[in-house]
């Protein structure tokens, strides 16, 4: 049996009713959530360190303009509007991105159309990249007790959405997330770190400062075809890349960086 997609709803904006601003934060993660020793990294440097989790910010009124735009972007390379958009698969010329491979210039027009998807949609980006060597190594419980570095990303980009809804201006304001299924382990885990944050706060946020943030988290199968979560993993690798090497050529990164969230008290 074919289910809905979870997107396929109208979506409701501000009114005079004084309806609720809805925005969807759409997760995605570069690295992994394994923990090594200092003596492993010591004696294998392949292991990987960082843990980086991405959020594209899209308000609800906007969604169809996303839709519109990749579904015509998806329709212009392959005649159909099914194909999902896979960060590793692009990279690497797989699956339906195999056309890239043997017509380099396809993928160069690919990159171009997609930053044009980006200007069109206009999504907020934020970003919370752990560095797990340093983290274990300043924090050695961490490792002890085998914490997970992607949830305690997870409440630093939490920290950083609650910033960008309480700037909205707007009192009604909601903010949801979106984050593709795992497995039913992993997503129990960090479904139980998000009602902590929103019923407790954290280490430095009380839990009014989460106030804006919906009381369910979303977890989405990515066979639905979501353009926001599609959107979310295509520039998760790049804020990775500049995080873990900030030295490295990263054309992507350049061009993205200008959607990122600033406080307006932080520099830009």
């Amino acid at each position: 049996m074919k289910r809905n997609n979870p997107e396929d709803v109208t979506n409701v904006t501000e009114s005079e009713n004084n309806i609720p601003i809805h925005f969807t934060l759409y997760l995605d993660e570069s690295g992994d959530h394994l923990l090594y020793s200092e003596e492993e990294y010591l004696t294998n440097s392949d292991l990987e360190t960082h843990c980086t989790l991405t959020g594209v910010i899209i308000p609800n009124d906007q969604k169809h303009i996303l839709k519109e735009q990749l579904a015509e972007l998806k329709k212009y390379f392959w005649n159909i509007d099914s194909v999902i958009l896979h960060s590793v698969e692009i990279r690497h010329k797989q699956g339906a991105f195999a056309i890239f491979h043997y017509k380099p210039e396809l993928y160069d027009e690919f990159k171009v159309k997609i930053i044009e998807v980006f200007k069109q949609a206009s999504p907020t980006i934020i970003c919370s990249s752990l560095n797990k060597r340093t983290w274990i190594a300043m924090y050695p419980r961490k490792y002890y007790f085998k914490d997970d570095p992607y949830e305690q990303a997870f409440v630093f980009l939490l920290e950083r959405y609650a910033r960008f809804l309480n700037e909205q201006g707007s009192k009604n304001v909601v903010g949801k997330i979106s984050v593709e299924k795992r497995n039913p382990k992993k997503d129990k885990a960090l479904l139980q770190t998000y009602k902590r944050v929103i019923e407790n706060g954290t280490q430095y946020k009380t839990k009014d400062y989460f106030r804006k943030l919906s009381d369910k988290l979303d977890f989405d199968e990515k066979n639905y075809n979501i353009p926001g979560l599609q959107l979310s993993d295509y520039c998760s690798y790049p804020f990775y890349i500049n995080h873990r090497f900030p030295a490295r050529t990263n054309e992507l990164y350049q061009i993205l960086r200008s959607h990122i969230f600033f406080h307006k008290k932080w520099p830009t």
